[in-house]
Formats: structure tokens, sequence, C-alpha cells
């Protein structure tokens, strides 16, 4: 697939001006549109009056890519995505990618071959391949729940860094001094904010964080069980654990092993949804409304689609506390 920006090249131009033309902007002119069509041509670009016409344009379906569509708060990012594209008469393509760097670049790739109005991608996993896709890319992206420090896209978030530091915070106002942290993946940008604002959090209370104190997991309720195994082993009061499901696995682990949450150790994590409330848990969780979360990229989308060239948009939610029965105060 040629990309836009290689068209500009060999016409001598701006990619602004490649992507003006292929949608008809009246501020290309008629020798500059000529300049761009005879380097398509050069170039072997097949169907070159179908791509001035739009011909080629899949223009009512979307990709979203998720990493795991089984996780609640993912899919219900989805729900309030189409619930505004379907008004639009736009259709979803899910891919879900359980993860795997390979198969979303197979599936973007595929969006960009057929020419697909439209790309959300849910937790992305960054990779050199992708990011070059993505500065080449003329098709609208946004990124949802993470983002790529090298590239100004489109982004609706979590203000993660705020989570981090509310979630060590309510624990140190509970009397906590030692307190553990399973993050989720090293290469995720979510898990390092939130990692972030937990270590700050410590900082400015002038209380020790060691590295050894930080485990990185992979978001599953195995890495929970293991997580429990560890806090077993130490002495510390509390933990912040990185998300819903590694919070119950560690949860109903540590019950297992015989301790008891609040009275032995205190949890507080991110992500509310039934699972950490399942069987009485009660888990004290920061969290954001994933719903309204799908709303806002679906709004952003639209208008990326209507205007290609506009400012990127930054949309960061800040998180709630939610406070449950999981945390102690400590005397």
């Amino acid at each position: 697939m040629i990309s836009q920006r290689l068209i500009a090249q060999k016409a001598g131009v701006s990619y602004a001006t490649v992507s003006r033309a292929l949608t008809h902007s009246a501020r290309v002119s008629p020798e500059t549109m000529q300049r761009i069509r005879r380097a398509m041509d050069e170039l072997g670009i097949e169907h070159i009056e179908d791509m001035f016409l739009g011909r080629n344009a899949s223009s009512s379906l979307v990709l979203v890519v998720v990493g795991d569509i089984s996780k609640e708060f993912y899919a219900n990012i989805i729900i309030g995505l189409s619930s505004v594209l379907s008004r639009h008469r736009y259709n979803i393509v899910l891919c879900n990618s359980n993860y795997d760097a390979a198969v979303e670049m197979e599936a973007i790739q595929r969006a960009q071959e057929e020419r697909y109005a439209g790309i959300v991608m849910i937790t992305v996993t960054e990779s050199r391949e992708l990011v070059a896709f993505l500065q080449n890319t003329d098709i609208p992206v946004i990124l949802v729940n993470r983002y790529i420090r090298s590239l100004d896209l489109d982004v609706v978030r979590i203000d993660n860094y705020r989570g981090g530091y509310l979630a060590a915070q309510h624990l140190i106002e509970n009397g906590h001094r030692r307190i553990a942290h399973l993050a989720g993946p090293r290469n995720s940008a979510t898990a390092e904010d939130r990692l972030r604002g937990f270590r700050h959090a410590m900082i400015d209370s002038d209380l020790p964080m060691e590295d050894s104190w930080v485990i990185f997991g992979d978001l599953s309720r195995e890495c929970g069980k293991s997580f429990a195994a560890f806090l077993a082993e130490k002495d510390f009061t509390a933990a912040y654990i990185g998300n819903d499901y590694m919070a119950a696995g560690a949860v109903h682990q540590l019950l297992k092993l015989g301790r008891r949450i609040p009275e032995d150790i205190s949890i507080i994590c991110f992500d509310d949804s039934p699972l950490v409330n399942e069987d009485g848990l009660n888990i004290t969780c920061l969290s954001c409304d994933p719903t309204m979360m799908g709303c806002s990229t679906a709004e952003i989308l639209l208008g990326r689609i209507a205007e290609p060239l506009g400012r990127c948009v930054k949309t960061i939610y800040s998180p709630t506390l939610i406070r449950r029965q999981s945390v102690k105060r400590l005397t």
C-alpha cells in the first residue's frame, strides 16, 4: 500500500496537500492537482480516478481493535462507541487481538487496504511497526485507554497518573506505610503512569518505595494469584493492584491462604466491575465510566472523518475513588 506521504514526496508537495487533493479541497490548484496525479501514475498506483472519487473507501466501516473483549471495561467502551456510530450509519468490524501486536498490525493493514472510514485501537500494543504505520496512514486513528508518546494522535484515556496518586494517597491517609504494587505490563504507558503517580504520592509523604515492592503483571487473574503468594510471604500492610482481574485473583487467593481482607492486608485497585464485588469482595477502586469514554471516542472519530487535518483531540478523564470495605484504617 503506497502511502500519501510517498505520493507527496514524489509530487514535491506536502502530505496535507495530497490529503486535500483526495478530498477535493478547493484550496488545491489545478496545476498542483495535476502534479499529484502524475506522481501517482509514476508510482504505479492503479484506479487513480477511483481514489479521487472515493470509490475505494469502505466508508461505513470502522475497525475496532481491542486487547480482550471479555473484559467488561473494554466491552462497555465498545457499547458506547457503537451507540453513537450506529446513529451515523457506521458499522463496527471487531478485532479481538489478545494483546498480540502481529494480530493488531494485520487487522489495521487490512483496514487500510480496504479503505475503512476509521480505526479505533483500545489498549494498543506499541511496536516499531505500529508506530511506522500510524506515521504514514491516511485513515483516522483514535487511541483509547493508552497512548503512544512519540506520536501526536487523537486519544481518549483516563488520567492514570492521578489514579495512581489517589490510590497511594488513600492508603497513606489510612496509616499504611509498606505498600506493594502489582502493575500492568512493562511496555504499557498506562501501567507506567499508574506507577509514577503511586511513587510520587509515596515520595510526597516521605515514605520509602523500593523497586522490589513493584511487580509487573499481565492483567490476568492468574497473575493476581501469583502476587498473593508474594504478599503472603512479606510484611506489607496494603497492596495497590493495577486492574480488576488481577485484584480479584489476588484477593481470592489471599483468602484461600487464610489472610483476611482488610484485617490482615488492605487492597485497592483500578477499574470498577462486578469482579471487585463478586462474592462480597467489596474492593475499594479507582474508576471511570467506560461507556462515556466510548461515546466520546465516537464523537472524536466523526469529527476527524469530517475534518482530517484538524488539531488532535486529547480527552482525559479523571478517575473517581470508590470507597468500599477493603481498606483498613491503621491506628
